[in-house]
């Protein structure tokens, strides 16, 4: 564990100690080789080598490529041609959820705090174990930034490269939705609103019916020995931070009150996403889940800044608050999840 426990700390003591410029940089390439080099961690390990092999006698382009999500196919292709292995594919794929993680979290008060937040799960779990979802997630972090600047074009940009990666984030369609949706409620525009909740239905069952009925999705998730019978503990870790946001949001005259409504539709989705386990879509609920994870980083990457600089004391709890939550979420999962064996001991190439 001692290896998840030092990139952890190398997170998050430069969020109360000043670092030099330069230590983000350093922080970056840490990640990058932590995540990139790692060597049989992570629950879907098998899962990935197996793709990587499927792959080698596949075409770059036609009929057989329909089943893979083609962005990862295309960068286990290009591995291929190259001479390289499995440790290629997953350099790349940790650069680009690297790089669009620290550009998400350098929009935040402070870019560590929001880091040492996404490390337990996002960093560990997800990026180390869902490697097609890694970066997915990663490009919807920059398609939510595209939205807090009201840059639709760009926003549909970062949704297809998302896209490429895993069809599960068709979800993320529901976010502009929800925010125009608000924006109706808001106006009182019945026939908009009336049509806006036909369109999310049926977007919400056309995903729910994909993800339950895919079988290589399937597959990949009991190949990789991974199931949803954490789903709920997952949903209620997005449900703290978006109960504290509707709440500021509604009730409060801080930050959070004119923080762009991105935020506003994911902490609705969060809500609604526990109505899912009603109907027995755990899996739908669970993947859904992992693209929620933002508002942890947004919210509890700036909860403490909300009484700086005019009650300081305050502010150092909540900060120390988070920076305790987030280590015990991390110790917590090592020690008791289900599949945590999947990523113990952590091991490095080439040090194997």
């Amino acid at each position: 564990m001692f290896p998840y426990f030092l990139v952890f700390a190398l997170t998050s003591f430069p969020i109360i100690i000043e670092v030099p410029q330069w230590y983000k940089v350093f922080l970056f390439c840490v990640y990058v080789l932590f995540i990139g080099l790692r060597f049989e961690v992570g629950g879907d390990w098998t899962g990935y080598l197996y793709i990587f092999e499927s792959v080698k006698f596949t075409p770059w382009f036609g009929y057989e490529t329909t089943s893979y999500d083609l962005g990862y196919y295309w960068i286990n292709k290009i591995a291929i041609a190259l001479n390289q292995d499995i440790y290629f594919v997953n350099f790349c794929v940790a650069i680009i959820f690297v790089s669009c993680l620290f550009n998400f979290c350098n929009k935040l008060k402070n870019p560590y705090l929001g880091l040492s937040v996404a490390f337990p799960y996002l960093t560990t779990v997800v990026a180390m174990g869902y490697t097609r979802q890694a970066a997915a997630i990663g490009f919807e972090l920059l398609a939510i930034l595209a939205l807090t600047q009201n840059k639709r074009l760009r926003f549909f940009v970062y949704f297809f490269l998302a896209l490429l990666f895993h069809k599960t984030v068709i979800f993320l369609l529901l976010v502009p939705l929800l925010i125009t949706m608000i924006k109706s409620i808001k106006e009182k525009k019945v026939i908009n609103i009336t049509y806006l909740v036909i369109l999310t239905f049926v977007l919400l069952v056309g995903t729910t019916i994909i993800i339950e009925s895919t079988p290589r999705f399937a597959s990949s998730y009991i190949e990789g020995q991974m199931s949803s019978s954490g789903a709920l503990i997952r949903l209620t870790m997005n449900l703290l931070p978006a109960i504290i946001f509707l709440l500021e949001y509604y009730r409060g005259k801080n930050f959070f009150k004119h923080s762009p409504k991105v935020y506003l539709a994911l902490s609705w989705l969060v809500i609604f996403s526990f109505l899912l386990l009603l109907t027995g879509s755990t899996t739908t609920a669970d993947r859904l889940a992992l693209y929620l994870i933002p508002i942890q980083l947004y919210v509890f990457g700036n909860l403490p800044y909300l009484f700086f600089p005019k009650q300081r004391q305050l502010f150092f709890r909540w900060l120390f608050l988070v920076i305790g939550y987030s280590f015990v979420v991390l110790w917590v999962w090592l020690q008791f999840a289900d599949h945590a064996f999947a990523w113990l001991p952590y091991r490095m190439y080439p040090f194997i």
